[in-house]
């Protein structure tokens, strides 16, 4: 239909039925307001005319198509199935204004709810008189999926800085804040109402050249992790961690503020200033042991190698006959007890200097051979005494090291000595020595005895500690042939691994790096 709103009102309302001229019938002699109607009456949103009387004598496809949902609905303010205004105190109140009447209805089409606003209008002839109304739909449902969305998003927003610890700020161009939020009071025991105004700078117990940089007109960038001091109403000053994006227009791509977040971090800066003390306490406290270990270790070596010398003097009997038997086996006693004792504490004061970093190596070319040589010799008596079968396995072309002769001896002879003490008899123990894919040189000291269980791996390898800690001990020793040789190897830029079951034995290796290799 291209009939002015006004004509086709006043030919359904004016008691009989006018034939339309050609002219009439197009709308106007003017053909663009004919296409104007059309495209806004055929092809715009929903358009409903009404008679007078409240009685629907025209709608456009748009309106057609939901037509049926609002009668089949009945929604709030909807429309009756003879597509009448819903109620005569609206068409009363369109005759009364002659103006407008807005509501909004929801409909239900095809499953989904749609909300749409209905402006119902007014039409007056040229004396004044009602003659009709139009109704006129708009979608809404587009605008309240973004409310719902908006209302949603500003709803996790407030409950995330409800429950995190941070606190979140913004401020405008001037870095004057604009919003904080809540969890501020529970840090610094201000409303956030009483930040806001204020510049985020002015905060600060003391000026920060790092925030000034980052936030200055000409080098505006993010900062992250910004250890900042912050006073409380108290007074007592807080320190935090404070993080910041500079925030641009959207429209106009102006700079707009900064926008970020505060981490109160004064507990754990107690906690780590605490662990600091702690640390340095300990160190001290190791230190002051290792030192007076040192120094009694010298001390108890000088009356030591008296009594060994004279102990051994009075066992040879170099100035002549002691006289009892007795006394002959006292002072071998005391010579073999003294040469014991002499040797703990040469170990004390080994670890001692290896905690104080005080024990140095003597390097030189080392032939492996003849340290695994002269390793064996000194050992295999003592395992041929208790019944165990020694071996010693080697590549006849292995490459010599560099590295501390008389401490690889002690390394290799500390091994031996726990295999023998923890291997029952007829028990084997192997030593070899390679070159691993890497390129290291391995020792390795592989045993069939009784083994350690897993979780005792590291108490085996810490000073003065033995796993069976009962008070008679099957198995006697001070607990540092182990950490002696763990300590050794590391001073080599070494590493000692241990691998072992219980019941099944125990392999020790001594892996010297590949840069100590010399090459044939």
């Amino acid at each position: 239909m291209n009939l002015p709103l006004k004509k086709l009102l006043e030919t359904h309302t004016s008691g009989h039925t006018e034939k339309l001229t050609p002219e009439e019938q197009s709308g106007d002699s003017d053909n663009n307001i004919g296409i104007l109607q059309r495209e806004l009456f055929e092809n715009g949103d929903p358009v409903a005319l009404y008679d007078r009387h409240g009685q629907v004598i025209y709608t456009n496809p748009a309106f057609d198509r939901i037509a049926d949902a609002f009668s089949a609905n009945a929604p709030l303010n909807g429309f009756s199935d003879d597509k009448k205004l819903n109620s005569n105190d609206e068409l009363s109140a369109l005759k009364a204004l002659a103006g407008s009447v807005i509501n909004e209805y929801a409909v239900r089409i095809n499953g989904r709810i749609e909300y749409y606003r209905a402006k119902h209008r007014a039409i007056n002839n040229d004396n004044g008189e009602f003659i009709g109304s139009a109704l006129l739909l708009t979608s809404l449902s587009e605008v309240k999926a973004l409310n719902a969305a908006l209302s949603l998003a500003n709803e996790r927003l407030d409950d995330t800085t409800r429950l995190v610890s941070d606190w979140i700020w913004e401020t405008d161009r001037n870095l004057q804040i604009t919003y904080v939020s809540p969890q501020v009071q529970k840090t610094l025991g201000f409303h956030p109402s009483e930040l806001v105004g204020r510049s985020l700078t002015a905060l600060l117990a003391a000026s920060s050249d790092e925030l000034e940089a980052r936030t200055a007109q000409d080098h505006r960038r993010p900062f992250r992790d910004l250890n900042v001091e912050i006073k409380d109403r108290a007074g007592t000053s807080h320190s935090f961690l404070l993080n910041g994006l500079p925030v641009y227009d959207h429209q106009n791509g102006n700079f707009a503020g900064f926008r970020g977040s505060a981490t109160d971090i004064t507990e754990t800066r107690i906690r780590q200033l605490a662990l600091f003390e702690a640390k340095e306490a300990a160190e001290l406290a190791n230190r002051v042991k290792s030192e007076f270990l040192a120094n009694m270790s010298h001390e108890l070596r000088t009356p030591l190698n008296a009594i060994i010398g004279f102990s051994e003097m009075m066992s040879s009997e170099l100035l002549g006959p002691l006289g009892n038997e007795q006394y002959q086996g006292y002072s071998h006693d005391i010579l073999v007890s003294a040469q014991h004792l002499l040797g703990v504490i040469n170990d004390i004061l080994d670890v001692a200097k290896i905690e104080a970093g005080k024990l140095h190596l003597t390097e030189e070319d080392v032939n492996p051979h003849e340290v695994l040589g002269t390793v064996k010799r000194l050992m295999s008596e003592r395992a041929e005494r208790v019944g165990i079968n020694l071996k010693l396995e080697t590549q006849p072309d292995l490459p010599h090291v560099w590295a501390d002769a008389r401490k690889l001896k002690q390394i290799l002879i500390n091994l031996m000595a726990n295999s023998v003490k923890f291997t029952p008899g007829g028990g084997r123990i192997d030593i070899s020595a390679y070159i691993d894919q890497r390129g290291d040189f391995v020792f390795a000291v592989t045993d069939t005895g009784i083994g350690i269980a897993k979780e005792d791996v590291d108490k085996a390898l810490a000073p003065f500690t033995q796993i069976d800690s009962q008070l008679s001990r099957q198995f006697e020793g001070t607990g540092l042939g182990l950490p002696l040789a763990k300590g050794f190897t590391e001073l080599h830029d070494g590493e000692l691994k241990l691998v072992s079951e219980p019941g099944k034995g125990t392999q020790v290796t001594i892996h010297l790096p590949a840069r100590r290799v010399i090459p044939n």
